[in-house]
């Protein structure tokens, strides 16, 4: 069992995002580029404000045209070029950053979560948070310490692989539910959530 020093929590926030032009793909057949980019950018931004007074770094791949970065700068978020590929490669290079700047926890959450606030009541220290998503398939937000040497399980079945993981480090992990982070935006039925309309009222569906 991994011995984890008790210290005041110094805690990042990380959001990977996917360039705004090329978010949401599953929903091209409901929604306009242009509408799925304007989703990916104020989802996102709730996302940030979660953050209230936590450091956020915002991860990010160096494709041409990518307006994250100064979008990023925009909000007050740091902004982090991924250099490993995919979702766990993102991670890992935030990973990477927070323990090079001396956080001891890390907040991880998906950019894409429309009710997201108050990402803080999610932060314990010396053991692993999990929000699952509606479904109980993948993982919304994911805290943990920095000294956990984690391995990240990002895709299908992310939920149940980051319950083991945390258990095979000897810890009890924190299965956080939340009717507000559970619910991202993935496919078309997820826009027909009664408080999307509430919310972005601007949004009409082909």
């Amino acid at each position: 069992r991994l011995h984890l020093v008790k210290t005041p929590l110094q805690a990042l926030l990380v959001i990977p995002i996917k360039p705004f032009a090329s978010a949401k793909g599953r929903l091209s057949q409901v929604l306009s580029p242009a509408q799925r980019a304007q989703l990916a950018r104020e989802c996102a931004e709730r996302v940030v404000k979660s953050a209230g007074d936590l450091s956020v770094l915002v991860v990010t791949d160096a494709s041409d045209n990518n307006e994250v970065p100064a979008w990023a700068r925009k909000h007050g978020a740091e902004c982090l070029m991924q250099v490993s590929a995919g979702l766990n490669g993102a991670v890992n290079d935030a990973m990477t950053y927070a323990r090079n700047n001396h956080f001891t926890h890390v907040l991880i959450a998906h950019s894409d979560v429309p009710l997201a606030h108050n990402i803080a009541q999610f932060l314990e220290a010396d053991t692993v948070c999990i929000v699952p998503d509606s479904a109980h398939d993948g993982t919304n937000v994911l805290a943990l310490p920095t000294a956990l040497p984690f391995s990240f399980h990002y895709g299908a079945g992310s939920f149940s692989a980051h319950v083991a993981e945390a258990i095979a480090h000897g810890l009890a992990p924190r299965i956080a539910l939340s009717d507000e982070w559970a619910l991202d935006l993935d496919e078309p039925e997820d826009l027909h959530h009664p408080r999307i309309h509430e919310e972005f009222p601007w949004l009409t569906m082909n």
